[in-house]
């Protein structure tokens, strides 16, 4: 489903009156990604770990055709990210970090309704697959206003719009960020029924104890750099060199 391979990302310094524009301190390249190997199969979530600045929110944005790699390639469905965008985007659902692009004054419902056919569906084929959605994430009943949603409300309706479009590949970076417990709990077993009925699932986090309970696999990604790919338990009991990098997780 998705093949990340030899994936690098360096931004060059800013110049000129860019550079005073931005603001930036630094005057040398910044290398985000180097060299990043990463795969995810149909009904397997696979969990992108790693702190703040580890390169994950840049690798995501790689495959979601938002950003091009400096080196390396990406198929997804067996198009390439470069040659083949517009191929590779009707493959994707993708949830951003911070996403606040839902209409406020609209009601839940309509916001999806919306954005069913901005993705290409007709208006009845909008409402008809919002309301299974509605259904499905627990929000028929409870519609109104999104600015009257809570956190996990608008959570779950961020998933209802990633899974509009019906996409096989699912990309959520950080999908449970300023969620309580309870509400996490509910969106990871949301997450793990679409694994379970096919999707591929690839989740960006800093909570290890969330990749232990809701992953598949776990890829630790420190400095943009492929440090651990396995089995999540095994992550978390790792010794001898790869602890410091482990602790440096759990610490973020």
């Amino acid at each position: 489903m998705l093949e990340v391979d030899g994936v690098s990302k360096i931004f060059p310094p800013a110049t000129g009156i860019l550079r005073a524009v931005m603001r930036t301190a630094g005057d040398q390249p910044v290398t985000a990604l180097d060299e990043v190997d990463l795969s995810v199969a149909p009904g397997e979530v696979v969990g992108l770990v790693g702190p703040n600045g580890a390169g994950k929110t840049t690798l995501f944005r790689i495959i979601a055709t938002l950003l091009e790699p400096s080196a390396g390639r990406v198929v997804v469905g067996g198009n390439d990210v470069i040659n083949s965008p517009e191929e590779v985007r009707q493959w994707i659902g993708l949830l951003l970090e911070g996403d606040r692009g839902f209409y406020q004054r609209l009601t839940g419902r309509h916001n999806l309704e919306f954005f069913g056919v901005m993705l290409g569906l007709s208006p009845a084929a909008s409402r008809s697959r919002v309301e299974e959605l509605m259904s499905q994430f627990g929000l028929a009943d409870r519609d109104r206003r999104v600015f009257g949603y809570s956190a996990g409300m608008r959570a779950r309706l961020a998933l209802a719009r990633a899974l509009i479009a019906e996409p096989r590949l699912l990309l959520l970076d950080e999908p449970t960020r300023s969620l309580d417990p309870s509400a996490s709990v509910d969106v990871l077993d949301a997450i793990r029924g679409l694994a379970d009925v096919g999707h591929a699932v690839l989740i960006a986090s800093h909570r290890l104890n969330e990749v232990v309970t809701g992953c598949d696999r776990a890829v630790l990604l420190i400095d943009g750099r492929v440090h651990y790919d396995g089995s999540p338990d095994d992550l978390i009991t790792a010794g001898g060199m790869l602890r410091p990098l482990v602790e440096l997780v759990e610490d973020d």
